[in-house]
C-alpha cells in the first residue's frame, strides 16, 4: 500500500510541474524592423559631394540614394571588392562643381543679390527594391556576402493616386519602377518558396519629385526545425492553474497516506 502510495504521489507531482512550466514560459517575439535615416549629403567648399556614413548603411543603400552604381562609388573612393564599410567613414558621392569665389567688394558697392533656389515642382521619381539571402538572419544586407533572390514578388500602390504596380525580382539587380508620381508608397516583398522573411515585408516610402528611392527585404532559406527548437506556443493561464492543482492534490495524498501510516 505505501510502495503504490508512493509512486501515484511521484506522478502527480511530475504532471504538475510538466503543465506549470509550460504554462509560464514567454512566446518568442519578433524584432521590430528598425530603419535608420538618410541624411542629405551636400557639396562641400570645394564642390566634392561626401557623406559620412551611418549606423545600418551598406553600398547599395547609398550608391542607390546617391544614383549612381555600386561600382562606380568603389572607384570614387578606392575601394576594393574585399573592402566594407563602417560606421563614421566619409565616402565621396561625386563633384558637384568647382567652388565658386567670394566677389571681393569695392568700396559703396553692394553685395549681388542671391539668386532664390527654385523649389522642385511636382513630379516623377524611382523606386529600387531588391530581395537579398540574408544568410546570417540579421536583416541587414551585406551586399559583399549576400547574394541576390530571383522569384521574389514586388507590388506597390500609391493610394492617393489609385496606382499599383507589379513586378518580380531576378536575383542580378535591383528591380526599379519608374516615372513614379511623388507621395507615399506601399512597397511589399512575398518571398520566394522555401525561404522566410527575415525583415518586414511591407514598408512605406515617402518618394520626391527627382528622388531615387531605395527598399532591401531580406529572406533565408527555410529549415525544418526540430522538436525541442520550435517556437514555444503561449499557453491559456488555466494550464498553470492545473499543474497547480496537481501539486496540491499530490500533498493531499501525501498528507493522507502519511497518516493512515500513524494510525496503524
Amino acid at each position: 500500500m505505501r510502495k503504490r502510495t508512493l509512486f501515484w504521489l511521484s506522478l502527480l507531482l511530475a504532471a504538475g510541474l510538466a503543465w506549470a512550466g509550460v504554462a509560464a514560459r514567454p512566446a518568442a517575439a519578433r524584432p521590430p524592423l528598425l530603419l535608420t535615416p538618410f541624411p542629405t549629403p551636400t557639396p562641400g567648399a570645394d564642390g566634392v559631394i561626401r557623406y559620412k556614413v551611418q549606423p545600418g548603411d551598406t553600398l547599395w543603400r547609398v550608391a542607390a540614394v546617391a544614383g549612381i552604381s555600386v561600382d562606380e562609388l568603389r572607384a570614387l573612393n578606392n575601394l576594393q571588392p574585399d573592402q566594407f564599410i563602417r560606421p563614421g567613414d566619409i565616402l565621396v558621392l561625386g563633384v558637384a562643381g568647382p567652388a565658386q569665389p567670394t566677389p571681393t567688394l569695392q568700396n559703396g558697392e553692394t553685395p549681388p543679390t542671391p539668386t532664390p533656389t527654385p523649389t522642385p515642382s511636382p513630379g516623377a521619381g524611382t523606386l529600387c527594391v531588391l530581395l537579398y539571402d540574408d544568410r546570417n538572419g540579421n536583416g541587414l544586407y551585406d551586399e559583399d556576402q549576400e547574394r541576390l533572390l530571383a522569384d521574389g514578388a514586388v507590388s506597390l500602390n500609391n493610394r492617393t493616386e489609385r496606382l499599383s504596380r507589379t513586378g518580380e525580382t531576378n536575383g542580378k539587380e535591383a528591380v526599379c519602377f519608374e516615372d513614379l508620381p511623388q507621395g507615399d508608397y506601399l512597397v511589399t516583398m512575398g518571398v520566394p518558396p522555401g525561404y522566410n522573411p527575415t525583415t518586414a515585408t511591407t514598408v512605406r516610402v515617402a518618394l520626391q519629385a527627382g528622388d531615387t528611392g531605395y527598399v532591401s527585404f531580406g529572406a533565408q532559406r527555410a529549415k525544418p526545425a526540430a522538436p525541442e527548437q520550435q517556437p514555444p506556443q503561449k499557453k491559456s493561464p488555466l494550464l498553470g492553474l492545473l499543474g497547480l492543482l496537481l501539486i496540491a492534490g499530490a500533498v493531499a495524498l501525501w498528507f493522507f497516506a502519511a497518516r493512515q501510516m500513524r494510525s496503524r
